[in-house]
């Protein structure tokens, strides 16, 4: 009887049932071109003031709310957020809101919550898309000078998001005397030395801006990328937020010169008049980050949403991305 069961299992051609070699793996990669492609080759989806909650009083554009953090992320497809931090000099503590007392709910209380909830998005979901955090300080120049403000800002951020997490503006310049000349030299890094991890920009134009470059314009060793014209040695990132008319010719040159770009989808009035020209030209213009209030449909106002044309999270760039390009093999998680 044991020798006919025997040769039954044998005369199973490619039946296997206990003891076999296993076969190789053959799952597809699901990102087949992440090292052709380069950050500046994908267009993404982001918020403006992403930790705000509506007030319930004030001007018009002080009336949205936005989600948690990481339900943007895994819910909306977001991939970029701008926080407002206020640094109070008593207690050490950068607070992430937009408007003390009038207008300063918030989703997360501080800038060490708020990046802990990337943080935490991140590591449960390690092959996503690069997450771009513009963090813009509140407080004065000379405030942030007289306190520290700026050396402790770049802490905050190293304690909540490690270098080996982000892509940081040394990754970016490489050998190369600044990020300008790296830029146009060897482009920006491939989503393979991106994917999982994030980029932190400052997001001023100002003196704030002018004192985080003067010591170093290469910003060698410096945490954030820093806004900055197309002249300027570390200009390879900028904020341009009229994406229509000169606007949009403006962003269309300067994602064509290699720069990254971030762009507003909306301000005070078009989602109330359902008005989307600003929205659309936004995403045509090449803008590699379409920033706005209403990232998910909301009751009001109502019929007015940004998504990614094609769906969130992300699409290749209209504008820089090679022809091989594919969206379905850019998102990661959505």
């Amino acid at each position: 009887m044991r020798a006919l069961c025997v040769s039954l299992v044998l005369a199973l051609a490619g039946t296997c049932v206990v003891g076999c070699a296993s076969t190789p793996d053959e799952t597809p990669d699901p990102h087949p071109l992440d090292t052709v492609l380069r950050l500046n080759h994908v267009q993404v989806k982001g918020t403006h003031n992403s930790y705000h909650i509506d007030p319930g009083q004030g001007p018009k554009d002080w009336r949205y709310t936005h989600q948690p953090l990481d339900v943007q992320l895994g819910e909306q497809g977001v991939r970029q957020f701008e926080l407002d931090v206020h640094f109070n000099p008593d207690t050490g503590v950068f607070r992430v809101t937009h408007a003390p007392i009038l207008d300063e709910e918030t989703t997360c209380p501080d800038l060490d919550n708020c990046l802990g909830v990337i943080r935490a998005w991140s590591d449960a979901h390690p092959d996503h898309l690069p997450i771009w955090v513009w963090i813009e300080p509140k407080n004065t120049a000379d405030q942030l000078a007289e306190w520290g403000g700026l050396p402790k800002l770049e802490a905050a951020i190293d304690k909540a998001l490690p270098p080996s997490r982000r892509v940081r503006p040394d990754d970016v310049r490489g050998t190369h005397a600044d990020l300008k000349t790296a830029v146009a030299a060897e482009g920006w890094p491939t989503l393979a030395q991106g994917r999982g991890k994030v980029v932190a920009v400052m997001l001023d134009s100002g003196s704030v801006r002018d004192a985080y470059v003067q010591a170093d314009p290469s910003l060698t060793g410096r945490a954030m990328f820093a806004e900055g014209g197309a002249d300027d040695p570390w200009g390879v990132i900028a904020k341009i937020d009229g994406p229509k008319g000169k606007g949009q010719q403006a962003i269309i040159d300067a994602v064509s010169a290699g720069r990254i770009i971030r762009t507003r989808a909306d301000s005070t009035d078009e989602p109330w008049a359902g008005d989307t020209s600003r929205r659309d030209a936004a995403f045509s213009s090449g803008a590699h980050m379409v920033s706005t209030d209403f990232p998910a449909e909301v009751a009001e106002p109502k019929g007015y949403v940004v998504i990614v044309p094609g769906g969130d999270p992300a699409r290749c760039n209209p504008v820089t991305a090679p022809a091989e390009c594919r969206d379905d093999v850019l998102a990661g998680v959505k």
